[in-house]
């Protein structure tokens, strides 16, 4: 008696895992893909808050040096307003700033304000053509007089 192979046996009949073979790694290299990216987000995003806050750090600091510089006439005569000397001030605000390639300065009054723009470079966001990010910050700082009247019990 003849027995037949069935067509599993010949292997006409795929079977369902061989019809999902290499499905899987298809997703899994975009789910990767996707995870990388998201992760590069991530560590990119927090150095450009890193940027932000060391470019606030450097206006503020640079308006504090500039507001130091207090005009002698206006302690002289005595009026109880606080100015600040426009050319000194810009003049030690830059020397603060001299390090950083773009910033500015402006004084009014008794008041120094300063604006530094730095440029934090992308590491993995470079991947996807986004090569760095500009950040900016500023800052200001107010000349006072010191203690006008103290209770000195």
């Amino acid at each position: 008696m003849y027995r037949f192979a069935s067509r599993r046996t010949l292997g006409l009949v795929r079977s369902r895992r061989d019809r999902h073979r290499g499905q899987v790694t298809v997703v899994f290299v975009v789910l990767a893909a996707a995870l990388v990216m998201l992760g590069g987000l991530a560590y990119d995003g927090a150095q450009i808050l890193n940027a932000k806050r060391a470019a606030s750090s450097l206006a503020l600091e640079a308006a504090r040096a500039g507001v130091q510089e207090i005009s002698t006439e206006s302690i002289y005569r005595g009026e109880g307003n606080v100015t600040v000397d426009p050319i000194q001030a810009r003049i030690a605000a830059s020397k603060f700033l001299d390090r950083n390639d773009e910033w500015s300065i402006s004084v009014r009054g008794d008041t120094v304000s300063a604006t530094v723009w730095l440029t934090q470079p992308l590491r993995v966001l470079s991947m996807l053509g986004i090569e760095s990010r500009r950040v900016i910050g500023r800052a200001s700082a107010r000349a006072i007089q010191g203690i006008d009247r103290g209770d000195y019990r």
